[in-house]
């Protein structure tokens, strides 16, 4: 199959990215700024939300997208809502982000799955890989359409296209899923190898349409933590961590390009023979 979008965008919430200089200097990319915009951290507030998907949706090239901390994670929702055809959210993930609100129906990074199940008129399925057990058991509207397979019972990554109805779906990463020898988040996480994350990535860029893609779960900073060495030793790990992930992102990128390339040559012969 093939990626549907190309390009690579980083959401400037906390201000994270802005220390990860290798990251930014593998490919040219979007940079969206919302460090400035209120009503954003854990919580999204209904004015906050509309200007971010207003931003969103003026990058009309979408694929990759970068979006801090898992505080954000709700702006995969955001996302979500600019797909047109039928899709399945496969989101790695140590918690199931199906929570009721604590704040009314105030979006959240504990809620935002939930809301999706309502909002996102062409999600068919939610497949949620890798949420600790204590958090499986839930009660929600549309529980059919989510299937939750927690981190002891992760399936083969061939086994994985079994359980997703749709050609086309929408990869969202939470860096919490992972061992903490491999990046470092402020929640609590789950013991996955990054290694094993590529080779599901790549399952799924190989083998199905790929809207598009979005990571989160870096380690939050404060302007006079950028000299404290743990904290820059965090940073860097996550760093490693997304450079693993974007270029994955880019070999599959890499490989659509000359298909198309090759697609094109053959037509041009085609029609000159």
């Amino acid at each position: 199959m093939t990626l549907l979008h190309h390009d690579i965008t980083f959401c400037n919430f906390d201000g994270t990215y802005e220390m990860q200089d290798e990251l930014l200097a593998m490919v040219p990319h979007h940079w969206i700024d919302f460090r400035n915009l209120r009503g954003t951290h854990l919580y999204c507030s209904a004015e906050a939300y509309s200007t971010i998907a207003h931003q969103l949706n003026a990058c009309a090239h979408r694929g990759l997208t970068f979006l801090g901390s898992g505080n954000y994670h709700y702006v995969t929702l955001a996302l979500m809502k600019q797909i047109t055809e039928p899709f399945t959210l496969i989101l790695f993930d140590h918690h199931t982000d199906l929570k009721e609100g604590r704040i009314g129906t105030l979006l959240s990074c504990g809620s935002w799955v939930r809301h999706a199940l309502s909002e996102v008129p062409n999600l068919q399925k939610v497949i949620i890989l890798g949420p600790n057990s204590a958090n499986t058991q839930i009660s929600i509207p549309k529980r059919n359409q989510v299937t939750l397979l927690p981190e002891h019972n992760f399936p083969s990554e061939q086994r994985l296209s079994a359980f997703i109805p749709t050609d086309t779906v929408y990869v969202s990463i939470d860096k919490d899923l992972l061992s903490t020898q491999n990046a470092e988040t402020n929640w609590d996480q789950g013991h996955l190898r990054l290694a094993k994350l590529l080779e599901f990535l790549d399952i799924l860029l190989t083998n199905k349409k790929v809207e598009g893609m979005d990571v989160c779960g870096e380690w939050p900073t404060q302007p006079h933590q950028h000299l404290d060495p743990q904290t820059l030793v965090r940073i860097k790990k996550n760093e490693w961590c997304n450079r693993c992930i974007a270029q994955t992102f880019l070999n599959h990128r890499k490989d659509d390009q000359l298909k198309n390339e090759h697609s094109t040559e053959y037509t041009r012969h085609k029609i000159t023979t």
